[in-house]
């Protein structure tokens, strides 16, 4: 079965559902989750290479029919879970936000730290740099990182837009964009990242104090 196109733009968030009139029911929401369960830990454990489909199927102990049923390509899982990921990476951002109170710098500052926990886990580390390391031979999987970078993106511009009213909506654009290369290029040198034993000291302090900078409205 050849690969189907990605069929939304970039810049449109991708879809956490698998394709149209699959899992409207208990039973089938939870194979979907045994899906993408299954997809992370063989990114995980078994690295990009190892990501096929009746791999996974096997490993989610289903046949390799009744995941194409709900995902009938790679790059369908792929999609998938990066969306899963994302929203669950939002909505931890926006509780903490909630519990900081109304103040949009105080909000900004618990949207960071969010930021920044979900950094500290290797899990989550290992994945995206399976994921990379699949997006550089793999151009339907590239497309998913794409439009999944493209989701993360606007949803910086969503944070940075109260506190820079000065800004054109162009540069908004380009700082959180700025923002997102920090953020990803920071993870490989902290959390469970490979690299930490050659970090310099004192980046996150780094990231915070350009972080202040940026979201604070001249006086």
């Amino acid at each position: 079965m050849s690969p189907r196109r990605a069929s939304k733009p970039p810049g449109t968030l991708p879809s956490a559902k698998p394709r149209a009139g699959t899992a409207v029911h208990a039973k089938g929401h939870e194979r979907v989750e045994r899906i993408l369960d299954a997809a992370m830990d063989v990114l995980v454990e078994e690295g990009s290479a190892g990501l096929a489909l009746r791999g996974v199927a096997q490993r989610a102990g289903l046949s390799l029919g009744n995941l194409q049923y709900y995902f009938p390509t790679r790059q369908d899982v792929v999609r998938a879970l990066l969306s899963r990921y994302l929203e669950a990476a939002i909505r931890h951002v926006r509780e903490r936000m909630d519990g900081a109170g109304t103040h949009p710098d105080q909000r900004l500052r618990h949207a960071l730290d969010a930021i920044l926990e979900d950094q500290e886990s290797p899990r989550h580390f290992q994945l995206f740099a399976e994921l990379w390391a699949l997006a550089a031979r793999d151009t339907m999987v590239a497309e998913a990182l794409g439009v999944f970078y493209a989701g993360y993106r606007e949803g910086l511009v969503e944070l940075l837009t109260p506190l820079t009213p000065g800004l054109t909506p162009a540069r908004r654009e380009r700082r959180a964009a700025l923002l997102m290369a920090f953020f990803e290029g920071l993870s490989l040198f902290r959390g469970g990242g490979s690299l930490r034993s050659v970090a310099v000291p004192g980046l996150e302090q780094e990231l915070r104090a350009l972080w202040a900078d940026w979201t604070t409205p001249p006086e």
